[in-house]
């Protein structure tokens, strides 16, 4: 499935891609991209998963890979922020305090 993102989250995901996806940097970042706004915009992980045919696990592991991209690289994502909320805070109870430190300025 080719569905558009939401700009910010693509810029963010990108900044904190770090060396993840060389072989296709842009393909690597809007995957997650279209992932995370799916969520955004409310849909369910049943539902995104078979909208990508991706199991549930897969949209899980894409999605924690995405919201980690976001935290490392820093930029500012309302969206990100809207989505990403509850894993960084499950990180900041394990003692993550990247995750902390985001969860306090949003």
């Amino acid at each position: 499935m080719d569905s558009p993102s939401e700009p910010s989250l693509l810029d963010a995901i990108e900044q904190g891609r770090g060396q993840r996806g060389r072989k296709a940097p842009q393909a690597w970042s809007r995957h997650r991209a279209q992932l995370l706004t799916a969520a955004y915009q409310g849909m369910a992980r049943f539902r995104i998963a078979g909208a990508f045919g991706l199991s549930q696990g897969q949209v899980g592991t894409l999605c924690e890979e995405a919201c980690d991209a976001v935290l490392r690289g820093g930029a500012v994502s309302n969206a990100a922020d809207s989505v990403c909320a509850t894993r960084w805070r499950g990180w900041c109870a394990r003692g993550d305090t990247d995750a902390c430190h985001r969860l306090e300025r949003t």
